[in-house]
């Protein structure tokens, strides 16, 4: 895990503290040195923590001797030693405690975004009331009309003789219907409803987003929708004066 930021707080009267005196005091200035190139060095580890093992390595990279740094860790009373195989510092931990405060709300937050991000992505709401890029096709032999003109001009469909579709696009179509046009999908209202071929005419011309539309106009315009028992040739006609298609 890489730190983000290599900064620490620490106090700036720390050469005052009595056991960083004797430590000068024995090792001089290189022995402080020493001290604080520690403490940089336990600041960079995950746990803040740091094999003894590797002091001989740190002296080596530093220019000082290992027996040097063994001493800074083990004589002073600055470091805490854990079951002979790690090394680190109570007050740096202490120290940190508000930066990784911090941490633990922006990590929550970061789980709690990728999970609203991935209900999100599994989850689709339905737009149209068909898919748009299906190209089913419909036995026209299968479906038959007898149709008369209503007096308002509407052909009207007095029998429809059409087995129960196995079409996912138009099961969803009707699912759909039943949702936002429960008016328009009661065959008490609209006695024609839109077949499985009269659902193909019109995505041939219209988009799925243009056809929804237009039927929650129909669903919508209670003043005008009683004049209407064709169902396809509504929704047909409203588009042709919407879209101009």
């Amino acid at each position: 895990m890489k730190m983000l930021s290599s900064y620490f707080p620490h106090d700036s009267n720390a050469k005052d503290d009595p056991k960083c005196v004797l430590l000068i005091e024995q090792l001089g200035m290189e022995g402080y040195g020493i001290y604080w190139m520690l403490i940089e060095t336990l600041r960079e580890q995950p746990d803040y923590r740091y094999p003894l093992n590797l002091l001989p390595a740190l002296a080596r990279r530093y220019n000082t001797t290992a027996e040097k740094v063994k001493a800074v860790v083990c004589s002073y009373g600055l470091f805490q030693i854990e079951n002979n195989e790690f090394f680190f510092s109570h007050s740096l931990i202490k120290r940190m405690e508000p930066l990784e405060a911090k941490r633990l709300i922006a990590s929550k937050a970061g789980k709690a975004s990728a999970e609203k991000r991935k209900i999100n992505a599994c989850s689709t709401p339905v737009q149209h009331p068909f898919n748009e890029g299906s190209t089913s096709k419909v036995n026209k032999s299968k479906v038959n009309k007898n149709i008369k003109e209503s007096p308002n001009g509407d052909k009207k469909e007095t029998s429809v003789s059409s087995p129960a579709s196995s079409n996912p696009e138009f099961i969803k179509f009707q699912e759909w219907m039943k949702s936002k046009a429960p008016y328009c999908s009661n065959p008490k209202n609209f006695p024609s409803q839109i077949t499985e071929a009269e659902l193909l005419k019109l995505k041939e011309k219209y988009t799925g987003q243009e056809v929804a539309d237009i039927i929650e106009q129909i669903e919508n315009r209670k003043d005008l929708r009683k004049r209407y028992t064709n169902l396809y040739r509504t929704v047909l006609n409203w588009a042709k004066k919407e879209y101009g298609k």
